[in-house]
């Protein structure tokens, strides 16, 4: 025999060994399925009783499932229109043309539609001038911001301040957020503790990501959508 034809040979039949006791798994969670679905009957009354009622089974419990925000740890791409959801068609332009690859798809459970979203508490958004996600939308989901300056709104950075090196250095030793930060007069410090303006934070996240402390001393809360 071949060597390629007696490697073929062996994961053939380890894969039907796994197919076969997948199968098996699969029928025995099918009974306990179907066990917990029949609903319990009460103890049994006495055949030959004359006064004894025939009772009827109770009903089966409906379980009824919790509707959930979808999405309620992340953001929309920048310029999200207000009816984003319907508007996208999760072709992920954006996705592709991000250049730091900040977006990344997320499926709807219930739909199974792709939606292009971003975690700033796990890569932050650069603010691109170009806005190149925005100018590649096919759809007109993602609007293109105005000349005068404005900015998304992905959220706004709260300081952990138990988590800043200056707090437990108890001096100005890091100055990370300042530095990165890329709008003017956002990040201040009171003492030697940052403090972010929420009237000009955008939530971009590039404080968290440049934040050398373990456990991260910044955190972006997301608003809601």
């Amino acid at each position: 025999m071949k060597r390629k034809d007696l490697f073929r040979e062996g994961f053939k039949s380890v894969f039907q060994f796994t197919f076969t006791k997948a199968d098996e798994l699969t029928e025995v969670i099918k009974e306990v399925w179907e066990e917990e679905k029949t609903p319990k009957q009460k103890g049994k009354q006495k055949a030959n009783s004359p006064s004894s009622k025939e009772k009827l089974p109770p009903k089966p419990t409906t379980v009824r499932k919790r509707k959930t925000r979808m999405f309620q740890t992340l953001s929309l791409p920048p310029g999200a229109s207000p009816d984003f959801f319907s508007r996208c068609t999760g072709c992920n332009e954006c996705i592709f043309a991000c250049p730091y690859a900040v977006l990344f798809p997320v499926t709807a459970g219930e739909e199974g539609k792709i939606f292009p979203h971003l975690d700033p508490n796990a890569k932050a958004c650069h603010l691109c001038t170009d806005w190149p996600c925005i100018s590649v939308c096919p759809e007109e989901a993602l609007l293109p911001y105005e000349l005068s300056g404005e900015k998304p709104n992905f959220g706004k950075a709260k300081a952990i301040t138990e988590h800043c090196i200056n707090e437990k250095t108890g001096e100005s030793t890091c100055n990370a957020c300042f530095v990165t930060c890329p709008i003017e007069k956002t990040v201040k410090f009171k003492g030697n503790l940052p403090v972010f303006a929420s009237s000009s934070c955008t939530g971009c996240g590039l404080c968290v990501e440049s934040c050398p402390s373990f456990p991260k001393a910044i955190q972006i809360k997301f608003k809601k959508q």
